[in-house]
């Protein structure tokens, strides 16, 4: 930490050149003696450069204004009462008047370009209380309590802005002792906050005046700081260890709200820590880092919509950590870095040069290097009281990302000009992340398999990727508000772990090029659940090999290139998993049983995800050449030359099977009910098996630890109940209309391939299955 320097202030006269009025006899005999002081003022202000240096550097805030909201270049209003109370503490009460302050630029080192223009109107109440410390470790004590009413937010980039608007804050800190703090040889500051209390709400996340939704939230907190001087680079700068808690209270809570329908998490609690965490003013960037970041999280209830069932409880434990060659460290530029286009893989450098046409050196937004290490995560799924984990999360990577706020013009279309957008871009960014797998009653259970199931949502276990994407996000989704997402995305030279063990080994798809295209996704919560619903997408998935074993020694089962083009397209996630479920057969809770089924009451708890793809007929070109279309290549038997037999299912699509009539409302349908459940688990046989085996054995634990078990021929009500724990889904697959124009064979030395079916139509499938994933044991 150095210095901060203020120039070119300008104040409003009548602040400046007010003279003191001596007071007549008269009037001081109605003047009543009050302990303490009130001020009124009412002032404007203009500042030009306010200037953070480090080592030289200098971090400018410029063209600062503050004045009444009404008309910022006219006075705005304030009044403090100052008070000494009995106990000898100082208690400052202020009340500030609809008042704006505007920041015109904030630059680095006169940087061509700037983080934008920021703008905030509000008014509020501000409550300080200091004395003197009841330790001898603190040179002080106070309390503090604070409240922001009808206020706005406002970031501005190159003409277009995003805001929050009607921003309500109330914030307590019971008590706020400040001392000395020692680590090693340095000395710094200490804050220490035993209780902080703060309660937020936003009427309105706006983009050109649409509302992306709102927030609202509250919560209880703890915890304490120390500050030092001196970063990670140079001798000046800034340094902080800290840990903070968010204290076990039912009444945290965050809540989204959509047209009136809310995505809800409630009765929260958790905890962060972080260590030399360091803060430094580079010559043409802000440097963000931080040794180490480890915490938890958990939450005990999740609703969606209207519903009254939760969705169930989510705990998250997470370490970053420097290691892997990767350190956590973040780096924010003024302006828009673009990357060097030639730079780029062809695939996706007409949708980069198209998303950074316009701007320059000069254009204003943020852009950052990235780089982190994430050593351990364990994400916890809790339905009705039952637990699984996906355990084993591991990550690192690199890369460079920019955000701006922009108008809206994407593909050309003059029709969404009018709009507002908030434009991300990645370039070039390097990582792997991988799932050890499922851990499924406690988090200390046996890893086991599973994680397959999220195959159908495009969730891997594991991938080593190259990622170039470009996303632009608008206001309004189906109705009102919600979220449009509109983006073009290439994954290079990839690697994908399908179905992998903790070591590795498995189901590999490598050499993977994946470019990916999305037209109208728009996420709305309703009243029943979270929808996304998906306009138009196209997207390529090239895998060079599809491999057994080591991904990178495995044997190849050859290359397979998947392309897909859907039209209305949908994913629901809805509260509420199977419920009451026959597994094994059909029937009610009384006839089950006797149709050699088994009776499963899951609770209420759960979730249910429903995926529909609409897959659209081909598009082509007015040439003639497809530009559209699904089609499946399975290519094996590669020669010298990378050239092998392929077979093609090319032109598939979905209709409702209504002739000429005919429409894609009902597309191919896949619906998971997702429970944590006991199963039955039958004793293994050595030998061969016998038909006639009346008595079969259960796996039970013998109690609540679940560490220990026994095999039980007729187990009780209370011996069911310690059955192992699974991974419970109901899957059902559906469609009413599925054609594949033709299947091809082509060989490698011939030009075309050779047509082997025509016109395949496969109609009204409905097939349901139960799967409950346990330990191999």
């Amino acid at each position: 930490m150095k210095k901060i320097i203020i120039s070119s202030l300008v104040a409003a006269p009548s602040l400046l050149n007010a003279g003191l009025v001596p007071m007549a006899d008269q009037e001081l005999q109605t003047v009543n003696a009050q302990a303490g002081i009130t001020l009124e003022t009412s002032s404007h202000l203009t500042v030009g450069d306010v200037t953070y240096t480090e080592d030289a550097n200098r971090l400018q805030l410029q063209n600062i204004e503050r004045g009444s909201q009404a008309d910022i270049s006219l006075p705005s209003s304030s009044k403090q009462v100052v008070d000494v109370l009995a106990d000898g503490s100082l208690q400052i009460n202020s009340e500030v008047y609809p008042t704006s302050l505007d920041i015109g630029a904030i630059r680095i080192n006169d940087s061509a370009a700037s983080f934008g223009q920021f703008r905030l109107n509000y008014s509020g109440t501000n409550l300080i209380k200091v004395g003197a410390s009841s330790s001898l470790e603190n040179f002080l004590e106070g309390s503090f309590q604070t409240s922001i009413s009808d206020a706005e937010l406002i970031w501005t980039t190159n003409g277009s802005s995003v805001s929050f608007d009607d921003i309500g804050y109330n914030a307590n800190i019971t008590r706020l002792a400040i001392g000395e703090a020692v680590d090693g040889s340095r000395t710094g500051l200490n804050f220490d906050l035993d209780e902080f209390s703060y309660s937020f709400s936003t009427g309105g996340v706006k983009l050109g005046g649409v509302s992306l939704g709102t927030l609202a939230g509250q919560l209880a907190l703890s915890g304490d700081a120390q500050i030092f001087a001196g970063g990670r680079d140079g001798a000046e700068g800034i340094s902080l260890n800290a840990s903070l808690s968010i204290l076990d209270d039912p009444t945290n809570y965050v809540r989204f709200t959509d047209d009136g329908n809310s995505l809800f998490m409630g009765n929260f609690s958790g905890a962060l820590n972080v260590t030399n965490l360091t803060f430094d003013v580079m010559s043409d960037h802000l440097l963000l880092g931080y040794d180490q970041l480890d915490g938890s999280f958990n939450a005990n209830q999740i609703l969606i919509g209207d519903s009254s069932n939760p969705v169930g409880a989510i705990q998250l434990d997470f370490l970053f950590k420097d290691g892997n060659g990767y350190s956590n460290r973040m780096a924010f530029y003024p302006g828009i870095r673009q990357p060097v286009f030639t730079d780029l893989p062809a695939a996706i450098r007409p949708y980069a040069t198209g998303f950074y046409s316009g701007l320059n050196g000069s254009s204003d937004g943020m852009s950052a290097a990235v780089e982190w290490n994430l050593a351990n995560a364990e994400a916890a799924y809790i339905d009705n009281g039952r637990m699984v984990v996906v355990s084993g999360i591991e990550s690192y990577g690199r890369g460079d990302l920019t955000l701006d706020v922009r108008s809206f013009d994407h593909d050309n279309n003059a029709g969404t000009a009018d709009k507002t957008a908030i434009a991300m871009g990645m370039n070039r960014v390097q990582g792997s992340y991988s799932i050890d797998g499922l851990r499924v009653g406690n988090k200390t259970a046996p890893i086991q398999g599973g994680a397959e199931l999220l195959l159908s949502l495009e969730v891997f276990q594991a991938m080593d990727f190259n990622l170039d994407g470009y996303t632009l996000i608008t206001a309004g989704g189906v109705s009102g508000g919600g979220i449009q997402i509109d983006g073009d995305y290439l994954f290079s030279d990839s690697n994908i772990g399908l179905s992998i063990d903790e070591n590795g080994n498995g189901v590999w798809a490598t050499g993977v090029n994946y470019d990916i295209h999305l037209r109208g996704i728009q996420v709305d919560v309703s009243n029943t659940g979270l929808s996304v619903n998906r306009t138009e997408q196209w997207s390529t998935m090239n895998v060079d090999n599809m491999r057994w074993g080591d991904k990178n020694t495995g044997r190849s089962l050859g290359r397979i290139q998947l392309e897909r083009f859907e039209k209305g397209s949908s994913l629901t996630i809805n509260p509420g998993g199977s419920g009451a479920v026959c597994v094994g057969a059909s029937g009610d809770a009384a006839s089950c049983a006797n149709n050699g089924g088994r009776w499963e009451d899951r609770g209420n708890e759960g979730m249910t995800v429903a995926l529909k793809a609409a897959f659209a007929p081909s598009e082509y070109n007015p040439d003639g050449t497809l530009k559209r279309g699904n089609r499946l290549t399975w290519e094996n038997n590669r020669n010298l030359d990378g050239k092998g037999t392929q077979i093609i299912f090319d032109s598939y699509s979905t209709s409702d099977g209504l002739g000429v009539t005919d429409s894609n409302d009902y597309g191919f349908q896949a619906n998971l009910k997702i429970d944590v459940y006991e199963t039955k688990v039958l004793k293994k046989y050595s030998g061969e098996y016998d038909p006639d085996l009346v008595v079969q054995e259960e796996l039970i634990y013998d109690d609540d630890s679940r560490t220990t078990y026994t095999y039980v021929a007729n187990p009780t009500a209370a011996q069911l109940a310690l059955r192992p724990q699974g991974f419970a889904v109901q899957g059902n697959v559906s469609f009413k209309d599925l054609q594949i124009d033709q299947v091809q064979l082509k060989h490698p030395d011939v030009d075309l391939p050779q047509t082997v079916f025509s016109g395949i139509v496969m109609q009204n499938l409905n097939m349901t299955t139960n799967l409950t994933a346990t330990p191999i044991r």
